[in-house]
């Protein structure tokens, strides 16, 4: 089950002199090549680049609506009836109105970057951007990386929100409350299933979630502490073996406003409120107060469907029946002399990566923010 983002908001694209610019293009032995980054903001204080790459081919090869593997000679590729014949998970769609160049299917990621490149600086509002979370593999670290695949013109009033799907592996041992009494979040050591390459196929990935409960207030509210209950109920499995089941995540990069508070004062400032000279909330700064900077993915809702061969999670988490150290072989180990060419090469072949084809409305996340 492929990891996805939807991400809904603002887009921002990076100064020209930028060292990720919002595109390059360039050629290398014989090829063009195509690389597009750019931002989508949640709100001000909270961004994340999507990004692209691609080059020009002689044959694209793909998949077709039967889920088989195909070839498609380049210059055939935007024939209306092999366009047709390509799985929808294989297009990347376009569609910024039809002031903006309206809704187009491509084949090459490389057209829809040129595409991209020339309508969406003209257009103004939000978007929701579409595609693949994958974490990049370099010098022994992971790297996050937000695979772009769609872009949709999204109505102003549209809940802005950093969403992904992800499918969670974990056990009793893998959460962590040691500091929740302090910092009211309870951490889910996790592992997600990522394509790795022709040789490694799929493994096993760590990666950390929050559960951030600290809008939560379980003394006095009784919805807040049912939602609470709910959701550790799925996060706290008693399991010994390894259990998986997909969630909704919401991404938080970059800083959190936060309450002003007496904490917050100087010593001397302090002195002027012990006096009665002055009260806290006249030293509060203008506009929102930030806290620390954070890059959390946090669990929202448990995903409770039936994804077919994919897995049934309708009555909740599914046992692999997988001890842990039956689990560990299959965890993926970055080599720390990896060359970053060699893992953009792969991580760009998605040939044997199914995405799903998203629809144009945005996630139905519609709770009162509790995450």
């Amino acid at each position: 089950m492929a990891n996805k983002f939807n991400f809904v908001g603002t887009y921002l694209i990076p100064k020209a002199e930028s060292k990720r610019p919002f595109t390059k293009e360039f050629d290398k032995k014989g090829k063009k090549m195509i690389s597009l980054n750019f931002g989508v903001k949640e709100s001000d204080n909270n961004l994340a680049y999507v990004e692209g790459f691609d080059s020009t081919q002689d044959v694209i090869k793909t998949m077709n609506s039967d889920n088989e593997k195909i070839e498609i000679k380049w210059a055939d590729r935007f024939d209306e009836d092999v366009v047709k014949t390509v799985a929808n998970y294989k297009k990347y769609t376009i569609d910024l109105g039809e002031d903006f160049g309206g809704r187009k299917d491509f084949i090459s990621q490389y057209d829809a970057i040129l595409h991209i490149k020339e309508w969406l600086p003209k257009y103004k509002g939000k978007i929701a951007a579409t595609g693949q979370f994958v974490k990049e593999p370099y010098n022994g670290q992971y790297y996050d990386k937000f695979k772009i695949q769609n872009i949709y013109a999204v109505p102003d009033d549209t809940k802005s929100r950093l969403s992904l799907q992800f499918d969670i592996y974990y056990n009793k041992d893998s959460v962590d409350k040691e500091d929740f009494k302090e910092d009211k979040k309870i951490y889910l050591n996790g592992y997600i299933d990522q394509y790795i390459n022709k040789d490694e196929k799929n493994k096993y990935i760590s990666q950390q979630f929050v559960f951030n409960t600290s809008k939560y207030d379980l003394e006095n509210n009784e919805k807040h502490k049912k939602l609470f209950d709910y959701k550790l109920g799925y996060i706290d499995v008693k399991n010994k073996t390894m259990v998986h089941i997909p969630w909704e995540v919401v991404l938080l990069r970059g800083a959190e406003g936060v309450e002003w508070n007496e904490s917050m004062l100087t010593k001397s400032q302090k002195e002027q409120v012990e006096l009665g000279i002055k009260t806290v909330d006249d030293f509060k700064p203008r506009g929102q107060v930030l806290g620390d900077k954070v890059n959390e993915y946090r669990l929202f809702d448990p995903i409770l469907r039936d994804f077919g061969k994919e897995g049934n999670f309708t009555d909740g988490v599914v046992d692999t029946e997988l001890k842990l150290s039956e689990f560990e072989e299959m965890i993926y180990v970055p080599v720390k002399d990896e060359k970053l060419e060699d893992v953009v090469k792969s991580s760009n072949k998605t040939e044997e990566v199914k995405v799903e084809k998203e629809e144009t409305s945005t996630p139905t996340v519609d709770d009162d923010d509790l995450f």
